[in-house]
């Protein structure tokens, strides 16, 4: 078993999910976290709950997987809707017309990494595999969002850009909207080129999220996201941080420094499940 002081494990049959346990009070947000568990894909490094639908696995694998992964975590398959990623900074406002896209149905867009929608029932997806997944949820229960923040993704502030599309469309304030920081890889794991180092630092400055030793650099891509929560608005106590990384718990989350390439997906979802 996984340990952790921000996640839960919730054991459904084979399927193993994570939820945040500071999440439960929100009786109107449906959450989960998908691991490696449960799942019928048997590729190497893609075994067993690989939900990337652009991997080496078959339709059919990943067809199933997301049925199980759906009945365990109480989302309607036929409702879900899931980015585009290739890790731009573009927000898409998700409507009635996106339910099943991504899975059941075929997407008409593209360069999509952060969804954001007022509807109900309306599980919205982002994968993931050492990238920060950014959950954003309006504590008065008007809007949800979910934004997939690579290191492109964080340079550009893309989880800036989703708090002002909520603000914008919806008109949640930032101070009302509670922000989950998921399972991504951390600092001593993501080591990078100096230039990239370099490029953070100019930008974001000198900060714990940066460090450098022996001649190598890393960068903590979760403290960088957490930053540009605070400096556009969201409240430090309402930011919940995870304390896993998916590269030192790559049996248990896919993971692409971990593994490499020919690797697996797995898949942050949140969904409104009633309107206050």
């Amino acid at each position: 078993m996984i340990k952790s002081n921000v996640f839960e494990t919730v054991n459904k049959g084979r399927i193993k999910l994570l939820k945040y346990k500071k999440l439960s009070d929100l009786f109107f947000v449906n959450h989960a976290i998908s691991t490696r568990c449960g799942g019928v894909s048997v590729i190497k490094g893609l075994e067993s709950l690989n939900l990337g639908t652009h991997t080496a696995d078959s339709e059919d694998n990943v067809c199933e997987n997301y049925r199980r992964f759906c009945n365990a975590a109480g989302f309607d398959i036929e409702k879900l809707v899931l980015g585009n990623q290739t890790h731009s900074t573009n927000v898409r406002v998700v409507t009635e017309d996106d339910w099943g896209k991504g899975v059941m149905r075929e997407r008409d867009y593209t360069d999509v990494d952060a969804l954001i929608t007022n509807l109900v029932k309306t599980p919205l997806v982002i994968h993931t595999a050492d990238c920060v997944p950014v959950g954003f949820i309006d504590k008065n229960g008007g809007a949800i969002g979910n934004a997939h923040c690579g290191w492109r993704g964080t340079y550009g502030e893309l989880a800036s850009k989703t708090l002002h599309a909520m603000e914008n469309e919806f008109g949640v304030r930032p101070e009302n909207i509670v922000c989950t920081i998921g399972p991504c890889i951390c600092m001593e794991c993501y080591e990078v080129s100096r230039e990239l180092y370099d490029d953070f630092e100019i930008k974001f400055g000198k900060s714990e999220a940066l460090c450098s030793k022996d001649g190598k650099y890393y960068i903590d891509l979760s403290l960088i996201n957490r930053h540009i929560l605070v400096k556009n608005g969201v409240l430090p106590e309402n930011i919940i941080l995870s304390d896993l990384c998916t590269c030192c718990n790559h049996d248990f989350l896919f993971s692409h420094r971990g593994q490499g390439p020919e690797r697996g997906i797995f898949a942050s979802v949140l969904e409104l499940t009633s309107a206050i």
